[in-house]
C-alpha cells in the first residue's frame, strides 16, 4: 500500500458550500447526517455566526445511519418546523449518509412539504465533491425553484456567487457595495444583508448580474437564458477592477455615473516590471488578481492558477472567457513542481500555499482562501476590492 503525504488540507465539501449559500436565506436548513458532518461546517468552514440562522443537523445513530431512517428524519424535521414557523422554506442537504444508503431525500422533502404546506427542496450534495460544486448547484436549484419573471428595472443589479468560502468576510466587499449605492443602484443579493424569498425573486428584474465567483456563473447563465439578464464575471480588485466595473455599468444600466467617486480609481501609470508573479486561488478571483497586477502594477508576466478539480457539471462555466487564462492543477505536488521550475518573484495566495514554495527570496502576499484554510487565517488584516485592495497589494509589491 502506498501512502501519499500532503501539505494541504482538502477543500471544504459540497455540503459546506450549500450551507454557505443558505446562510443568507430565511430557510430551515437541515443537514441529513449522523452528526459528525456538521463539525467541519461549524468549527472550520463557516466563519459567520451560525446561531443567526436556522441550521440544524440530524443526530442519527449507527443503525439509523446504516438503514437511512427517513421516517425518523421526517419526524425531526416536522418538530423543528413547528418551533420555527418564521422560516420561508426548508432545505434538506445531503451528505454521504443518504448517498451511500440510497435514501431519496427528494421524496422526504416532498412529504415534508405536503405536511407543512411550506416549500421544501432537497440538495443532492454527497460530501464527495468540493464546496464550489455545492455552491453552484444550490444557487442553480434556488433559481429554478423560486425565480419568477419580473419587469426589468435598469437601476437594479445583482451580486451573485458570494460566499465566505471563496471571498472571505462580507466586510471585504463593503467598498463594492458603497460604490454601487453611490451610483444610485439598488443591489439584490448584497453580501452585507440577509434576504427573504421576495428579495430573491426580485433578482429577475435586474439589469445586470455581477458574478463574483466562478461557482456563481451557472445561475447567471440560467438567468440570461430565462430572463435575458446579461452578466459579467468580475471581482473589482484594485483600481483596474473598479474602472472595469464602472465601464460595464455605463454600458448596461441607465445610471449616469459621475466623476466624484471614479476619480480615486484613475490609472496608476506604473512602468512595466520584469518581475514574474503567480496567483493561486479560486479561478475567477485568481484571474482578476492577475489582471490587477498587470494593469495597476505593470507586471508583464502574471499567471493565475487554481488548485481545484474541475466539476463536469460546471463544464459551461469553465468555458467562460474570464477563466481562459487560468491554469488548473488537480494535485498539489504538480503545482509545487511547477512553482519550483518557474521561479516566480511574487506569489499571491492563501498562507497555506506558501508551504509549496521552495524559494527563500520570494515575495509572498497572503490572501486567505477560506474554502481551503477555513477560519485559520480568515481574520488576517487584508483587502482586495478597489482602493483598499490596491493599497494592500502595494504594501507588498510596491506602489
Amino acid at each position: 500500500m502506498t501512502m501519499k503525504l500532503t501539505r494541504l488540507p482538502s477543500l471544504a465539501s459540497d455540503y459546506s458550500g450549500a450551507c454557505s449559500v443558505l446562510y443568507a436565506m430565511q430557510a430551515l436548513t437541515l443537514l441529513y447526517s449522523p452528526g459528525g458532518c456538521s463539525s467541519a461546517i461549524i468549527e472550520c468552514d463557516e466563519i459567520r455566526d451560525l446561531r443567526q440562522t436556522l441550521f440544524f443537523c440530524s443526530k442519527l445513530g449507527e443503525l439509523e445511519a446504516v438503514m437511512g431512517a427517513a421516517d425518523e428524519f421526517l419526524l425531526q424535521a416536522q418538530t423543528l418546523w413547528a418551533h420555527n414557523r418564521q422560516t420561508e422554506f426548508t432545505a434538506i442537504i445531503g451528505t454521504p449518509v443518504p448517498a451511500l444508503t440510497g435514501i431519496d431525500i427528494g421524496a422526504v422533502a416532498d412529504e415534508l412539504s405536503r405536511q407543512t404546506g411550506l416549500p421544501a427542496m432537497a440538495l443532492s450534495t454527497e460530501g464527495f465533491r468540493d464546496y464550489y460544486s455545492g455552491v453552484h448547484q444550490t444557487l442553480l436549484d434556488l433559481g429554478k425553484r423560486f425565480l419568477e419573471k419580473r419587469e426589468k428595472k435598469n437601476n437594479q443589479v445583482n451580486i451573485i456567487g458570494y460566499t465566505p468560502l471563496s471571498l472571505g468576510s462580507p466586510a471585504h466587499l463593503a467598498e463594492l457595495i458603497d460604490e454601487l449605492e453611490a451610483c444610485g443602484l439598488t443591489i439584490n443579493g448584497s453580501p452585507l444583508a440577509k434576504k427573504n424569498l421576495g428579495d430573491f425573486k426580485n433578482m429577475s428584474a435586474a439589469a445586470l448580474n455581477i458574478v463574483v465567483s466562478h461557482e456563481g456563473a451557472g445561475l447567471a447563465q440560467y438567468m440570461q437564458q430565462e430572463y435575458a439578464i446579461p452578466y459579467v464575471l468580475h471581482v473589482p480588485i484594485g483600481m483596474w477592477g473598479m474602472r472595469r466595473l464602472f465601464k460595464t455599468l455605463e454600458a448596461v444600466t441607465d445610471i449616469s455615473l459621475g466623476r466624484t467617486s471614479r476619480n480615486q480609481y484613475d490609472q496608476t501609470g506604473k512602468a512595466l516590471s520584469a518581475r514574474r508573479a503567480v496567483v493561486i486561488g479560486e479561478p475567477l478571483f485568481a484571474s482578476c488578481i492577475a489582471a490587477c497586477l498587470q494593469n495597476d502594477f505593470g507586471l508583464a508576466s502574471v499567471e493565475p492558477v487554481s488548485l481545484i478539480k474541475t466539476d463536469r457539471r460546471m463544464k459551461s462555466v469553465y468555458q467562460e472567457e474570464s477563466l481562459s487564462s487560468v491554469r488548473f492543477f488537480t494535485c498539489e505536488h504538480s503545482l509545487a513542481q511547477w512553482l519550483g521550475e518557474g521561479q516566480p518573484d511574487i506569489v499571491i495566495g492563501d498562507p497555506l500555499y506558501q508551504t509549496l514554495v521552495r524559494q527563500k527570496n520570494i515575495q509572498y502576499v497572503p490572501l486567505p482562501h477560506v474554502g481551503l484554510s477555513g477560519s485559520m487565517h480568515a481574520d488576517l488584516n487584508y483587502e482586495f476590492i478597489g482602493k483598499k485592495g490596491y493599497d494592500y497589494l502595494a504594501g507588498f509589491i510596491g506602489s
